[in-house]
């Protein structure tokens, strides 16, 4: 590998780090932590989108540990459930935005998967239960549809730290490689019956 391939290799897996960090503050609605979760486990869980976190059986006893005596309680489990339900939908968001990117520079002109569709109706449906407005949700889609414009002309973004992100194959697989791995660390961590990773 030559010097300037490195360097561009580099740069690739630089723009990856910051888009996935970027999708990682985005996934878990910070209103329904609040809601759910006290400060430390609130921790853990944001830590699980990090790149290179590793769910242990540590981390996963602590994070269980003092729920009212245990995994057995009603509240635990019924609030457990509705974290569960939110964070998925984060994730299937995050993973269809992802593949809107992808087929939108496939195709040269802007496309939107039809899972982003139906997780943003589960979005909304979310918020309207929760008598909470929609205006976050609905500005964020607009702003993502416009941004897939600039996308299938192969132009780049404005990240949210004001850098320019130039989307491509290698750092989008990059990203859903990292939604994918985090979506299995958080089902892990929301079971209370601690499981190994599987071994690919």
């Amino acid at each position: 590998m030559t010097r300037r391939h490195f360097r561009s290799l580099r740069g690739y897996l630089a723009q990856a780090a910051l888009l996935v960090a970027c999708l990682a503050g985005l996934a878990a609605p910070r209103a329904v932590l609040a809601a759910e979760l006290d400060a430390q486990r609130q921790a853990v869980l944001q830590s699980m989108y990090q790149e290179d976190a590793v769910l242990t059986e540590k981390v996963h006893r602590d994070f269980w540990s003092g729920f009212d005596s245990g995994v057995g309680q009603p509240d635990t489990q019924a609030s457990m459930a509705r974290l569960a339900v939110v964070l998925k939908n984060s994730l299937e968001f995050e993973r269809a935005q992802v593949l809107s990117q992808k087929a939108s520079i496939r195709q040269r002109k802007p496309v939107v998967d039809p899972g982003y569709e139906q997780a943003l109706q589960s979005r909304l449906e979310m918020l309207r239960a929760r008598k909470l407005p929609p205006d976050n949700v609905l500005a964020k889609d607009k702003a993502f549809r416009e941004s897939l414009v600039p996308i299938s002309q192969g132009k780049a973004i404005e990240a949210p730290n004001g850098s320019k992100i130039l989307m491509n194959d290698f750092i989008l697989d990059k990203v859903l490689r990292n939604i994918e791995a985090t979506h299995a660390r958080l089902e892990r961590l929301l079971n209370p019956v601690w499981t190994a990773p599987a071994i690919n």
